[in-house]
């Protein structure tokens, strides 16, 4: 988890010495304990990483902040193969932080589910603040069996994490699905390589390329390409 995408439901501030500190999300995710990812008093405030690639998780280790430390009371961690805003949210519940205030303390939880995920929650369903130090996750990559993407012609990707000589665009989305993370890949039978695998979808216009980004919203169906 760490270092990689993250979102806040909210982003709470706070003037120290004339100095506007922000709560931000990458805070529950880079490696630190200087400050917390902490929202604002919301409904149903939560924080959310993006494993960029589809995995197993064993075990998810969330610490608690030292300050605010009853803001993580009773909150809920989970995984999910969509994200938090698709309508078909399909959770799986790992656990639940005490109701008791614990400063600075990192309790484990272990999840079990039976497709492979992308995403990992923190949430309270109550109108509170939420505060996050530190999220840790420990897994395995997994392939998903059948996933929905989008089709952008005359695009490449920025930023390969890997390329490859595939012989047909299904094989270049079939070697995205087996080997993560990854969430995207172009391909150009013309090129050499002729496969780039990514896991952002940041793309620039090229002639000639084909760019497929999975669906956040849409986890399982049939293979694109």
């Amino acid at each position: 988890m760490l270092r990689k995408p993250r979102k806040l439901s909210s982003t709470f501030k706070k003037q120290v010495n004339g100095t506007e500190l922000l709560f931000q999300a990458y805070h529950a995710s880079d490696g630190r304990t200087s400050l917390p990812a902490r929202s604002d008093n919301q409904t149903g405030p939560f924080w959310q990483g993006d494993l960029q690639g589809f995995y197993m998780v064993d075990n998810i280790f969330v610490t608690s902040d030292n300050q605010f430390a009853s803001d993580i009371r009773n909150a809920y961690i989970g995984v999910s193969s969509v994200d938090v805003g698709c309508p078909d949210a399909d959770v799986t519940w790992c656990g639940q932080w005490p109701a008791d205030t614990l400063l600075d303390v990192t309790l484990t939880f272990n999840c079990s589910h039976v497709k492979p995920v992308r995403f990992v929650r923190v949430w309270r369903n109550i109108t509170d603040h939420l505060a996050v130090q530190e999220v840790e996750v420990h897994g395995s990559p997994s392939r998903s069996k059948a996933t929905i993407y989008n089709k952008n012609v005359n695009e490449k990707v920025n930023t390969a994490v890997s390329s490859l000589n595939a012989r047909s665009v299904s094989d270049c989305g079939i070697s995205c699905m087996e080997t993560q993370p990854c969430l995207g890949f172009s391909y150009n039978p013309s090129a050499d390589p002729s496969c780039l695998h990514a896991v952002d979808t940041d793309m620039t216009s090229v002639t000639d390329w084909v760019t497929y980004f999975i669906v956040p919203c849409l986890s399982e169906g049939t293979l694109g390409p």
